[in-house]
């Protein structure tokens, strides 16, 4: 096909067509094409002149190029003036962009293009990409006609959210809100106390307007910083953000000033000292009543420029607006006199400046950055010059711009010179001291090539012009020679500067510096003629020979290191290869207790569990270590009335003030009658430590933390009362449970009798990490009459102590008089097989457990004490780490300790059941068909009820106040020390494991976020992916509990009677007594003056009666 183009007239010919002037095809302009991504529609272009297509010519096609992809889409010509693409969707990749220019064009018959502005295009976008939020949805263009679609919560068309009439939100939508709005930014976060900041906020779903508030006065004096509430039309919880930042009212103020002065004319940069002093959002700074230009402000400095004095030279008072806040400084700024200039010396310089100049004048030390300048034909060149004092101060003259082809033969005048001092403009310009410059100097190069050959010491000459300029005066030119590094002496003439070389050889650069300029005429090759004298021939031949038996020696000694090296690096590979064969074996067997240790313990559905009676298992929990309690004297009638007075709440209240505030008032004395008249006194004991917390501005999560009150120990003791049924029918069990899973988990292995550690633990500091090799051995415990059948087998180690044995005889034999030991595996004691080992249990009756056995029955003092004298060591199943004796091969078979660490998750795993059975019911509001108890509900009702009347509305400090209050203070002592509710002993392997869980159970009490790593503790690793799902239990738990009706006064009052009457004849009351009367004559003044102190003690006259009850104890002692 042939085709004529010819520019603005067009006339075109193509085959069977032809138009004249104006009567192109053109597609006229229009808004852009806007076309959704993803949207089946049609795109309608007005046009002008459009062809119909003929016989055998190709339709019309849109062509868009989207990411360098064509997309060709069938095109209907409507008429002349009007073609549609025909229904199809498009499509970009990513969401890095909301949208997207593509080329587009309408195409004839296969390839020709029909005109179009060159201004229209075609804009693909996505309603969802880069607006994730509401706001930003909203604020996309309205032609792009996109929505907030509210249940599906993104950004679509009307068309893609169902029940658009309901949950579509768009830009003509009255009445327009988003929810949930978030402050991203604010600032400024300070302002003055004054008021007047403008605040701007900026985030997510604030609307669709710049928020800018304007900060009022604030109403208290010390009113404290907190965040900024921002409500979207109304306060509800949906339209309601409160901001991460917090905007705080602070108290600017200006101390320092530096400089402390400067001239009259201004000009000066000041710096003022200070604080708070970038607060608010706008600052205005006045030097008397001029306004100071402002250049930048951190916390502590704010700087500007000072204006001229128009009073003058003198003391200037400075003044700070920040917002409507004014802010004075003490200290004022000192306008001096301007400086003056009387003389340069000398007053010329070369063309290119730097020469050094003296200028004499006054007050020179009031200007920062004085600098001289001069101009030549428009071109403004400077200088720095610096004070030396008030009335002196060196510049290094500015040069002149000279661009004239021809070279500068005679003096040249600067058109202005002068000096800028701050704003002093007088001295700008200086005409009337006349300044000159002279042509630069210049320098032959040395030789043809410049090159020079010299001998050491000879002089250098070095030719040149303009070397001395013709100037009036003594002063001269400043040269320095360089000859490599070493300066020379010089001697300056008119065309030449002779320098005396220095002692050097070699090939040497020279380098003249004069005013700033660097010349390097060539190179010196300064050389000797000199040879050498026979004894330095020597010295050289001796020095080589010596140098040649150095380097045979070194040869030898290396090859012998060479030798020695080989036979180590062999040796190291061999203790290698046997080491990397212990640590796969290891490995397999680490793996293969893993797949197949899971549920290997003894079914202890029939074990009956030893519970301690209530009294033992009160004084082992309020009195841990102490066996004996005192019996009181005969002091009967004086205890009594001591008693008297322990019923009056005030007397009380005030008794335990009074010892709180004694140094020596230990953690164990607050420790140490009637349940509802105690609850009285612990509920106003706790709301007086909460009081004295707060006052104290300690933080309000470290509430109940520490035993540092008598409130706090007084609530252990108190959940300790309470909690016992509910451990006796409920929490006990599974306790108890998983101390018996411990320790025959722990059992299962080998246990290291004077170490402690055992393979299987929870704890790595009681983990064994060698490899310890042993069997498994099953001995037969028959009963006494010898009957067949009802032998009792026991798993025994053969690595395993004489103790050991005996206590795994003891947890196996419930009843019986006399045992026979059969063995199973006699070739590990050396016995014949037709031996039968019989003992009678009458000599071992005393280690026996019943009901009421103490510890020390299960005593472990080894049967072979160490010498202290002769330093003898004892050990079991891992050496002493300190043993000398340690051979040198022992060393090589040594493994890292850290292989072990397998053997804690296998460990985890076979204990997990017992674990989360444990953590189940103590977190369960009804579990085992026990109710939760009473005391739990009134405590944290209680609890509830402080935080309410002190506003305490953060969950956290509610949720910290209960765990500090029952899990940390009551369970983790108790699952730490099984041995206070059972008749059991604990080894210390169970009390590592036991400590294991205990930190687990504070872990899941805590609201902190644990941030753990390949360096963390392996304690908080093992469980950390237990600890969330725990967490869940304890929140849970705690929501339960707020739900369930709360207990009234009168109902908890008769419960803590009735606990009273079960229990009260369990205790001797006179002791109490008796041992606090111990404090009572400890403390005696104290309590005296804190009795007189108080009106209600001194009207009840409680002080007389304290006196009678110790007169009459005096009087039995």
């Amino acid at each position: 096909m042939i085709r004529y183009w010819c520019i603005d007239k067009v006339l075109v010919y193509w085959l069977r067509y032809w138009c004249i002037d104006k009567g192109c095809p053109q597609i006229l302009p229009g808004v852009d094409i806007l076309v959704p991504a993803g949207l089946i529609r049609p795109i309608t272009l007005r046009a002008l002149n459009l062809p119909q297509p003929q016989s055998g010519q190709k339709n019309y096609e849109c062509v868009f190029v989207i990411q360098g992809t064509t997309q060709r889409i069938p095109a209907v010509r409507f008429n002349s003036s009007c073609i549609q693409c025909q229904n199809t969707s498009y499509w970009y990749e990513g969401d890095e962009t909301g949208d997207m220019v593509v080329d587009f064009s309408i195409v004839w018959d296969g390839h020709f293009f029909i005109d179009k502005p060159a201004t229209m295009k075609a804009l693909l976008y996505k309603c969802e990409a880069q607006r994730s939020s509401c706001g930003q949805c909203l604020k996309a263009p309205p032609t792009f006609e996109c929505g907030w679609c509210t249940e599906s919560r993104r950004c679509v068309l009307r068309q893609h959210c169902p029940a658009p009439e309901l949950n579509w939100m768009h830009r003509g939508r009255h009445n327009l809100r988003c929810s949930h709005p978030r402050i991203t930014k604010m600032g400024p976060l300070t302002g003055p106390r004054e008021g007047g900041t403008r605040v701007t906020i900026e985030g997510e779903n604030l609307g669709l307007q710049v928020i800018v508030c304007e900060m009022s006065e604030a109403l208290l004096p010390l009113s404290p910083g907190g965040p900024v509430e921002l409500c979207i039309g109304v306060c509800s919880s949906e339209y309601r953000t409160l901001s991460t930042q917090t905007y705080s009212f602070v108290s600017p103020s200006v101390g320092r000033l530096i400089p402390e002065k400067g001239p009259v004319s201004g000009g000066t940069r000041l710096t003022m000292s200070g604080r708070f002093l970038d607060a608010g959002s706008s600052v205005s700074i006045y030097v008397h009543k001029d306004p100071c230009l402002f250049l930048r402000r951190t916390s502590n400095d704010i700087v500007c420029i000072t204006p001229a004095s128009q009073p003058g030279s003198g003391p200037a008072p400075i003044r700070l607006m920040i917002d409507r806040a004014e802010v004075t400084s003490e200290t004022r700024f000192l306008y001096s006199d301007d400086p003056t200039i009387n003389s340069i010396e000398p007053n010329w310089s070369i063309l290119n400046g730097s020469t050094v100049l003296t200028v004499t004048g006054s007050n020179l030390l009031t200007i920062q950055e004085p600098k001289v300048r001069a101009k030549y034909a428009g071109v403004e060149t400077i200088n720095v010059c610096k004070a030396v004092n008030d009335s002196v101060m060196t510049c290094l003259a500015p040069g002149l711009v000279y661009n004239n082809p021809s070279p500068l033969e005679g003096p040249l005048h600067p058109d202005e010179f002068g000096f800028i001092l701050d704003q002093v403009s007088s001295l700008l310009v200086l005409n009337t001291t006349p300044f000159t410059h002279y042509p630069n100097p210049t320098f032959d190069p040395l030789g043809t090539a410049g090159v020079l050959e010299v001998k050491p010491g000879s002089p250098i000459i070095l030719k040149g012009k303009n070397l001395v300029p013709p100037a009036p005066g003594n002063t001269r030119l400043n040269y320095s020679v360089l000859i490599g590094e070493t300066p020379c002496l010089l001697t300056v003439s008119e065309n030449q500067l002779l320098c005396d070389s220095p002692d050097l050889t070699g090939e040497q650069r020279v380098l003249i510096l004069v005013g700033g300029l660097e010349y390097s005429p060539g190179t010196l090759h300064i050389y000797s003629d000199s040879v050498l004298t026979l004894p330095a021939i020597m010295g050289i031949g001796a020095g080589g020979g010596l140098l040649l038996i150095a380097i045979i020696a070194v040869l030898i000694a290396y090859k012998r290191k060479t030798r020695d090296a080989d036979r180590t690096l062999k040796r190291l590979q061999l203790q290698m290869d046997n080491l990397e064969s212990r640590v796969a074996l290891e490995c397999k067997e680490a793996f293969a207790e893993l797949q197949t240790d899971i549920q290997e313990l003894t079914n202890m559905d029939g074990v009956k569990i030893p519970f301690l009676e209530y009294r033992s298992y009160t004084m082992r929990v309020m009195f841990p270590g102490i066996e004996q309690h005192p019996s009181p004297a005969n002091v009967e009638k004086a205890l009594r009335l001591f008693s008297q007075l322990l019923n009056n709440k005030m007397f009380l209240l005030t008794f335990i003030h009074t010892l709180e505030e004694q140094p020596s008032f230990s953690m164990r004395d607050r420790g140490n009658g009637r349940m509802e008249y105690a609850t009285v006194v612990l509920k106003q004991l706790l709301a007086d430590l909460i009081e004295k917390n707060l006052e104290n501005k300690n933080h309000p999560k470290l509430l109940l933390r520490r035993t540092e009150s008598v409130a706090e120990k007084m609530l252990t003791n108190w959940f300790t009362f309470l909690l016992h049924r509910f451990l006796k029918e409920c929490a006990g069990e599974p306790l108890f449970m998983l101390y018996c899973a411990i320790k025959q988990q722990m059992e299962k292995g080998p246990i290291d009798a004077i170490t402690g550690e055992a393979r299987y633990s929870l704890s790595e500091d009681k983990l064994i990490r060698q490899q310890i090799d042993y069997k498994t051995l099953t001995l037969m415990c028959i009963p006494p009459e010898g009957e067949a059948g009802t032998e009792v087998p026991v798993k025994l180690l053969n690595c395993d102590t004489v103790t050991q044995v005996k206590d795994k005889l003891l947890d196996s034999v419930t009843d019986g008089s006399l045992v026979a030991l059969v063995q199973k595996q006699v070739s590990a004691y050396n016995i014949a097989n037709s031996f039968t080992f019989t003992r009678s249990l009458s000599r071992y009756e005393s280690l026996l457990r019943t009901s009421s056995s103490p510890d020390s029955l299960r005593s472990r003092a080894p049967m072979i004490t160490p010498d202290q004298e002769t330093g003898t060591k004892l050990w079991h199943l891992v050496k002493n780490h300190e043993h000398s004796d340690q051979r040198e091969g022992d060393r090589g078979s040594k493994m890292v300790s850290e292989i072990y660490l397998t053997r804690l998750l296998a460990t985890k795993g076979t204990l997990q059941k017992f674990v989360d059975d444990l953590f189940e019911t103590v977190f369960s509001t009804a579990h085992r068909g026990s109710a939760l108890p009473l005391a739990i509900k009134y405590m944290f009702d209680f609890l509830d009820e402080q935080a309410d009347k002190r506003q305490i509305t953060d969950p956290d400090v509610r949720h910290t106040w209960k765990s500090n209050c029952l899990p940390l203070r009551f369970w983790v002592n108790v699952i730490k020390n099984p041995q206070f509710v059972f008749d059991i002993h604990k080894s210390s392997i169970t009390d590592a494991c036991l400590s294991v869980v205990a930190q687990t159970f504070m872990d899941s009490c805590s609201t902190s976020e644990h941030r753990l790593g390949k360096d963390s503790p392996s304690n908080k690793l093992l469980y950390a992916k237990d600890i969330p799902n725990y967490k869940s239990w304890v929140e849970r738990y705690y929501r339960d509990i707020s739900k369930l009706p709360s207990i009234s006064d009168q109902d908890m009052d008769a419960y803590l009677v009735e606990q009273s009457r079960l229990h009260g004849n369990e205790f001797n009351t006179l002791s109490a007594l008796s041992e606090l009367y111990f404090y009572i004559n400890k403390y005696k003044e104290e309590i005296v003056t804190a009795l007189d102190r108080d009106s209600y003690c001194r009207k009840h006259k409680l002080r007389h009666k304290l006196e009678q009850a110790i007169n009459l104890m005096s009087g039995s002692s």
